[in-house]
This record gives C-alpha cells, structure tokens and sequence, in this order.
C-alpha cells in the first residue's frame, strides 16, 4: 500500500505541475475575474448613459402631462420605524408616509394607498433586519432607504460597530402583500439563486469534464501511442497512474473554478453601488456544499471513464469522438428540464439520479429546484463514489493489459480479455 501511494503521489505531481504550468491555464484562470472587473468598471459608464437618456426622455414627457396625472402617480413609501436607537425625521423625505404601527401600514397597502411598507425592526443596529412588505416593489424605494439609514448612522457616531452597519446592506425579510391583505414570504429571489447554482454547477461540470476530461483522455491514450507508459509501469502500478492523473488534472480543475468562484463573491458584491439589489440575494450554504460533492462526483465517475477509453483506443484520433459517450449521459437530464422544474419526484427524474453516469446533474437540478428527501441524496452519492472507485480499477487494468494489445482495435472480446488478465 505505501509503495502505490508513493507512486500515486509521485505522478499526480508530474501531471500537477505539467498542468498548472502552462500559459493557458493561467490565461483560463484569470479570464473570468478580468471579464468581472471590466463588467464592474462598465456597469457605470452605461448606466450613466441610459440614465441620461432616460431622464431627457423623461423631460420631454413631463412637458406634456399636466401637474393632475404627474401627482396620481406618485405614491408614497410606507415606513415604520421601530428601532429607537436610531434618529431619523423621515418627514424631511416627502416620498415617505410615516406610520407608527404596521397594522395601520399593511391597511394601507391592502387599500393601494402605498405599494411598499418597510417595518425597521427594533434590533436594526444588530442585525440590519428590515421587514418589506410589498404589492409592486421598485429598486429605487430599498436604495432611497439605504441612503438615509447610511446618512443617519454615519451622522450619529464614528463607532466602528455602527459604521459597519451603516455601509452594510439591511437585511431585507420579503413578504408580498395580496389584494385580499393576504401575507406571504417572498421566496423567488430564493428559489432563482437556487435555481442558478445548481444549474450553473451542472453547466461547469460538462465544461469543465470537456477541458480536463479530454486532456486526460488524450494524454493516456498518447503515452500508450508513444510507448511512454512502459517507463511509467516500472516505478508505478496502472491504479496509481490512473488515480494520480485523475486527481492531478481534477485538481488543476477544482482550483480554476475556486479562482472563479472567488472572482464572483469578491467582485459582484461591488456591483452594488449601481445594482443595489444585489445585497438582498440569499446564498444556501447547504446547497452549495451538497452542489459541490456531486459536481467531485460526477467528475470522478466521467474521469475514469475517459481514462479507461484513452486505455482500450489506439490512438489519440480514434478516442476522440468515443468522448460522446461520456459527455451526453451527462448532458441528457437538461433535455428534460421541463421534468425538472414541474415535478422533482417524477419518476424518471428520480431513476436519472440514482443512475451514477446522469446522477451528478440530475441531482444538481434537483436540489436547485425542490426539496429532495437525505437518503435519496445519500444513497445517489454513495452510489456514484462507488462506482467511481469501481470504474478506475478496470480502467488501470484496460491500461496495463493495453500494453499487451498495442496496435489492436478495441473490441468486446479485447476488452474482456484486458479486465481478465490486466492484473
């Protein structure tokens, strides 16, 4: 064991570092948050543009409405201010109607007085928690009040405790508001976060199986075309090869879209100075991390898959299009998106994410677009590690006993006899 581990490590090192080394992958790497820092430098410059042209629109409007229909149109912001600690004469801001009881706030949304009610709840300095009400929401009201609360606590103290909370977003709880005065809690800002990781993780894994899937195919099948893996089998065992460049390029993967990742978290939030409704998105944690264990797994059941073609081909031309085989089973759940977003439980859906080659997306939509019960989730998971390991060992056995059928064609019986005497 020790001796197959020192060879798992010393080619998962080579190819590590083979990988990571080339100009393309830094190019790749970086491309995402220069894209995002040029976005957030552009964002401004066309907004300003739009802005204008709006507000000249606007003017040319104005002129030929009369004052009676410009002050239909305005309906006032309902505020309640509960937090005591907090000093704000809302009565120098005419867009706002002041209430002292959200009883009397929510009435007058249900009548269509205000389309808005924010309630500043009394721990606001705590944990910035506003309560929003809401029968048409509008940008411009959440950003109006940012202002003032940032302007009210900056102008209060130069405590860095409420400086903090004052350049922090508040934290908007949405709850809209029927005509009946029926209250529910908004979660479509929610359900479409969750909705886009998990669809965005089932995107990257068929990119990211296409990039780093295909150079692991290509360069197993190379070393067999060019004799290269003879010299490797004399310091190595065909699993620890195999093991070490699944992990090295799987690696090389992972990191790439870590930098990526982090591009968007550290530079989107800037975005909201001028998309302020930014800050209002929530991020399932769980989520992620349950997105981010299929995608591991989903890559390691493909990534032994290509290794064990680039193992039974001859050469490099004729692997290539045998990657359909892989990369389609991964893409066919998105032919069934409709399924997906409609019922969850359906049974086909269910059968695709207990198949491990179309589990990994198949969950990924899944959790991204209803509730799916633990066990079923542990046992697509379990069933995919399993059968990931499974599939890496007849892959280093095709690779070892492909040395014996150089120049052979692939075939069942080729292939049967590999898995029979590949040890």
């Amino acid at each position: 064991m020790p001796a197959a581990l020192d060879g798992t490590r010393i080619v998962f090192a080579h190819e590590f570092r083979k990988q990571i080394g080339g100009k393309g992958f830094l190019i790749a790497t970086l491309a995402i948050p220069v894209i995002l820092v040029l976005i957030w430098i552009a964002i401004p410059v066309i907004r300003g543009v739009l802005e204008d042209d709006v507000a000249d629109a606007g003017s040319a409007a104005s002129a030929a409405t009369t004052d009676a229909d410009q002050a239909a149109r305005r309906v006032p912001i309902g505020i309640v201010m509960q937090a005591r600690d907090i000093a704000v004469d809302f009565s120098r801001f005419p867009e706002f109607r002041v209430y002292s009881e959200t009883t009397a706030g929510l009435d007058d949304l249900t009548s269509g007085e205000i389309n808005e009610l924010f309630v500043i709840q009394p721990d606001y300095l705590a944990t910035g928690s506003v309560e929003y009400y809401f029968t048409e929401e509008a940008s411009e009201s959440r950003q109006r009040l940012r202002l003032i609360l940032r302007g009210a606590l900056l102008g209060e103290t130069q405590s860095p405790e409420l400086r903090q909370r004052a350049l922090a977003f508040p934290q908007l709880q949405r709850f809209t508001v029927a005509e009946d005065g029926e209250i529910a809690a908004d979660s479509g800002a929610a359900v479409a976060v969750s909705f886009i990781v998990g669809q965005g993780f089932a995107i990257a894994l068929i990119f990211t199986l296409i990039a780093y899937g295909t150079i692991l195919l290509q360069t197993v099948s190379e070393e067999k075309e060019n004799r290269m893996v003879e010299v490797l089998l004399t310091s190595a065992a065909p699993l620890a090869i195999m093991t070490g460049k699944v992990l090295a390029l799987g690696l090389a993967g992972l990191i790439q879209m870590s930098v990526w990742i982090a591009a968007v978290i550290l530079i989107v939030p800037r975005f909201a100075g001028v998309l302020p409704d930014i800050g209002d998105i929530p991020i399932d944690a769980g989520l992620l991390l349950l997105v981010l264990a299929f995608f591991l797994a989903g890559y390691a059941i493909a990534a032994a898959l290509m290794a064990g073609i680039g193992a039974a081909t001859t050469s490099v031309t004729e692997a290539g299009p045998l990657t359909a085989l892989v990369i389609i089973p991964l893409a066919a759940p998105f032919y069934a998106m409709p399924l997906f977003l409609t019922s969850t439980d359906h049974w086909l859906t269910r059968l695709l994410s207990l198949l491990p080659i179309t589990a990994a997306t198949s969950m990924m939509l899944r959790l991204a677009t209803g509730r799916v019960a633990p066990g079923e989730i542990a046992l697509s998971l379990g069933l995919m590690i399993v059968t990931a390991a499974l599939l890496l060992w007849l892959a280093s056995r095709i690779f070892r006993a492909g040395l014996l059928l150089y120049g052979q064609r692939m075939s069942l019986r080729a292939a049967w006899t590999a898995l029979r005497y590949g040890g």
